[in-house]
């Protein structure tokens, strides 16, 4: 796992250091004004190769889409990211899922699990676009081939996973 380095930077904001498995660097600044920039460092250069200046939203939207929450390559069946006891699992909804036709709120999944619903895709096939449905409602419906994205604690999403049936 990379080291990230982080610097307080009084009056501007923060900035967050990484070294890339090659060697490269990387580094954000993330400025009190939502603003941020990024620099691209080549080994032990002193000047940047590239940077790029995002806004808030920007950002928000690059971060999204580098964390997965827009496309999963097809030669992953799930995608999990633990960061310190935070677990994000994408997982498929089967036709015998014990969830399957039930909602969020009827199966209490805050409250007695202790899981997160961040989103659901619903796949519309036949090579229609997908509907991403961002932090859903309790009366949302799970249905077969929805794809859930949970967090939680990965003793909670152990026990969530069962809820889809053998792998999840």
């Amino acid at each position: 796992m990379t080291l990230i380095r982080e610097a307080e930077l009084p009056g501007l904001g923060k900035k967050y250091q990484f070294q890339l498995q090659n060697g490269e660097q990387v580094i954000v600044v993330i400025h009190d004004d939502g603003i941020r920039e990024i620099y691209h460092f080549c080994d032990d250069a002193d000047e940047p190769l590239t940077s790029l200046t995002l806004s808030d939203q920007e950002s928000r939207q690059l971060g999204s889409i580098i964390g997965g929450a827009f496309y999963q390559p097809q030669t992953l069946d799930k995608i999990d990211t633990v960061i310190s006891e935070l677990r994000i699992e994408w997982l498929k909804v089967k036709e015998k899922s014990e969830i399957a036709g039930k909602s969020i709120g009827e199966l209490g999944l805050r409250k007695n699990l202790g899981i997160i619903i961040v989103a659901v895709m619903e796949d519309k096939g036949k090579g229609r676009k997908e509907t991403l449905y961002i932090n859903p409602d309790p009366g949302y419906i799970f249905q077969p081939e929805h794809i859930v994205i949970a967090a939680g604690r990965q003793d909670k999403i152990k026990n969530f996973e069962k809820m889809f049936g053998a792998n999840g």
